[in-house]
Parts: structure tokens; C-alpha cells; sequence
């Protein structure tokens, strides 16, 4: 069985959303006054629901009054599911302006067999080799939106991607509505996507349990016989 670690790494200086989202930032700890050994411990400041790989849903857009709170998402939904693995090339993607782009076309040719409806579903380009670049905010592929019509109309649970962004937060064309409202969530930026090999795979979300959000930072594993 081949193991994927498909969690980005967390560390100082990584990039982020910008404001109002945090930087993060590692802080190493005084001993406590209450141990009579030598403790070493850290805080992690500017810790947010967007930092590293997360997942985030519904409630990300409606509000947590008209969509759940991530931690209520039922484990059996997110851990050790069946995933379908859509593999694009960036260099053969279209181009708009820095972002390269996915289309419709493009994911039927990714298509290796119809993906049945109601399927988690990752989209794989080797992004996320960018994770640690500079460009990695600013020339990020996202998806046409007959793409995004195509993928909502299968009713899928959870969609995974090694973008930060499924539009194009230069020029945005209103995707994100047609997923939240479809009750889908996004598990993103990931990262090693690239190196899957099998069209089905095992999928393992692991949120961290912080109640009552509308995301949450998470490590993922996928698993390929």
C-alpha cells in the first residue's frame, strides 16, 4: 500500500490569505514556575482556519446559522472514503493572465471513466511543489466555471485540490456560490497529489476538533493500493 501525506507543512514565515487572516508564528515558552523540570514547549500564534491544508464547507459562505460546523461533519464521511483523481498538466492548462486555468474539456480528458455521482473527487497539477515559493498565491491555477457546473451537477462531498483558490481571485466568477450552496467541502491546498497513481484512491481527513467553525486546519493522508 503506497501512503500519501497530502497536509502542507506549517512552519514560520509560510505564506497566507493576508488580512484579516494572521500570519503564523512560533513562539517558544518559559519554563512553567509550576514543574521542577526543564519544559519546552510553544505557542503557535496567528493560528487560523486557513492555515496550511484545511477543510471548509457550506457554513464558510451561509453562516454557521445556515451550515454546519465542521466538527459536526459525521467522521465516516471524511475518513477512509473513496476518492476519484483528476491529473492535468499545468504547462497544457490555458492561461489567464498569472493563473493557469482547468475547463470542462479538461476534465473529461482527465477522466479515465465516468466518475459516479455523489464521489469525493481531488484535482492533481503539482501545485503544491509551490508550496514554499513565492508565486504560490499569486500564479495558482483555478477552474473555469463550466468546469465547476460540471463537477457540481455530480454531487459530490468533498472536493481536494492542491490550489489555494478554485477561482480566480483576480477576476472571480462566482463558483464559490455554486459550491457551498450544492452542501460540498473543500479540502485545500494540498500537497504530493501529484505523485498518485490510481484513478480510486482511500482518502483520510483529519480536522483538528475546534468547535463551532466553518473551517478547520487538518492532515490528510491518502492511501493507494
Amino acid at each position: 500500500m503506497k501512503i500519501i501525506d497530502a497536509s502542507g507543512p506549517i512552519y514560520d514565515g509560510m505564506w497566507s490569505y493576508g488580512p484579516p487572516f494572521p500570519d503564523f508564528k512560533l513562539v517558544e515558552l518559559e519554563n512553567p514556575d509550576w514543574v521542577d523540570f526543564s519544559a519546552f514547549s510553544q505557542a503557535f500564534e496567528g493560528f487560523c482556519m486557513f492555515t496550511g491544508t484545511y477543510i471548509d464547507g457550506p457554513a464558510h459562505a451561509l453562516g454557521l446559522k445556515k451550515g454546519p460546523a465542521v466538527h459536526t461533519v459525521p467522521i465516516e464521511k471524511i475518513f477512509g472514503v473513496d476518492a476519484y483523481v483528476l491529473k492535468f498538466n499545468l504547462d497544457e492548462l490555458g492561461l489567464e493572465g498569472n493563473h493557469p486555468f482547468i475547463t470542462l474539456q479538461d476534465i473529461k480528458k482527465a477522466e479515465k471513466e465516468l466518475i459516479p455521482d455523489g464521489s469525493n473527487i481531488i484535482f492533481a497539477t503539482g501545485w503544491g511543489t509551490h508550496w514554499s515559493k513565492p508565486d504560490f498565491l499569486t500564479h495558482d491555477w483555478f477552474m473555469k466555471k463550466d468546469a465547476v457546473e460540471y463537477i457540481v451537477a455530480k454531487k459530490p462531498f468533498i472536493l481536494g485540490m492542491d490550489t489555494p483558490s478554485i477561482d480566480n481571485v483576480d477576476n472571480e466568477q462566482g463558483v464559490w456560490d455554486l459550491i457551498y450552496n450544492n452542501n460540498i467541502y473543500i479540502t485545500a491546498p494540498m500537497v504530493n497529489i501529484e505523485k498518485i497513481t490510481n484513478f480510486k484512491v482511500k482518502l483520510y481527513i483529519c480536522p483538528i476538533k475546534i468547535l463551532n467553525t466553518t473551517g478547520l486546519p487538518c492532515r490528510i493522508i491518502i492511501t493507494e493500493d
